[in-house]
């Protein structure tokens, strides 16, 4: 993988923002708020960056109603894919033995890898349960840190575009 664009800030985009961008307006207030966070960093920020995403994304996102399945595929169209190596494979793998992640949120775990060996400087997400979580974040960060590996910062549209205004 080589940049395209080396001048621009690169964004892995999680299984979260293609979800939350294209489901049906949400009747439960917060998620709803974030649906339409989404959508303004998507319409109005995305641009800055060059976009990537995995191939476990692309597997993620066609599960569920086909109809919004077709429309997260669509969204991810001109993104790049990036593919898997064994340092994705080894590091992912790493995060759930060490229990950074739970074996049930594996794929979780491979976001962080991918954004990590590919040297992606945002991993975009509204997982705050296992990605955007300050106490998952530290140890990873450590032994990523520790190992001479890239750090990438994992956040979600709402905190990137807080970033996005103060350029």
């Amino acid at each position: 993988y080589t940049r395209t664009l080396p001048a621009m800030p690169s964004v892995y985009i999680e299984t979260t923002i293609p979800s939350f961008l294209v489901a049906r307006v949400s009747p439960d207030g917060d998620l709803a708020e974030k649906q339409a966070i989404t959508r303004t960093w998507w319409d109005r920020h995305r641009h800055r960056y060059e976009l990537v995403t995995s191939e476990i994304v692309l597997e993620e996102a066609t599960l569920g109603d086909e109809s919004q399945s077709t429309l997260r595929l669509r969204s991810l169209n001109r993104v790049r894919i990036l593919g898997p190596t064994e340092d994705v494979e080894s590091i992912g793998n790493e995060f759930v033995r060490k229990g950074w992640i739970p074996p049930a949120a594996t794929l979780d775990a491979f976001h962080v890898a991918y954004a990590s060996v590919y040297l992606i400087d945002f991993l975009l997400t509204w997982n705050c349960t296992h990605l955007a979580n300050e106490d998952i974040r530290r140890p990873i960060d450590r032994w990523l840190r520790n190992l001479g590996k890239h750090v990438p910062v994992i956040c979600t549209p709402s905190e990137l575009m807080r970033k996005d205004h103060g350029r």
